[in-house]
């Protein structure tokens, strides 16, 4: 039994300490904070304030090329917030309406989804020109 008070002593002790380091540790963050690092979301929405998301073509075709252009700089301008070919493809896609191009855009996203793989940017854009520039 005379054992036990020193074993809580040593723990009271131990315990005392290990307050006394982490107080010491919390003091030393609240002094010097680490610098955040900025998150893919905010690097996402500072790149879209400085191109504008070109928004869906809706099948006119007569106005494909300006806005093929226009998309082409959204996706190079927002690269970096792109994990992979999956968001891109899913990205310039689902941005593709109309008779035609939305037809064209359903049929490859269901092809893409159900065999697991999805075109690389450069694959999409030969992809999408070949069938909406012939079109329009």
């Amino acid at each position: 039994m005379s054992s036990q008070p020193q074993d809580m002593n040593q723990l009271l002790h131990a315990m005392r300490v290990q307050i006394a380091e982490l107080t010491s540790q919390l003091a030393e963050i609240q002094a010097n904070p680490p610098v955040a690092t900025p998150s893919v979301e905010k690097k996402f929405n500072k790149k879209v304030e400085v191109v504008a998301d070109p928004g869906a073509f809706e099948g006119d075709r007569a106005r494909f090329a300006e806005w093929w252009i226009k998309l082409q700089i959204w996706v190079k301008a927002n690269w970096d917030a792109f994990a992979d070919d999956f968001e891109v493809a899913t990205a310039v896609l689902s941005r593709l309406k109309g008779p035609v191009a939305g037809r064209y855009a359903q049929v490859r996203l269901q092809e893409c989804y159900t065999a697991g793989v999805w075109p690389t940017w450069d694959d999409l854009k030969k992809e999408i020109e070949k069938i909406l520039q012939t079109t329009s």
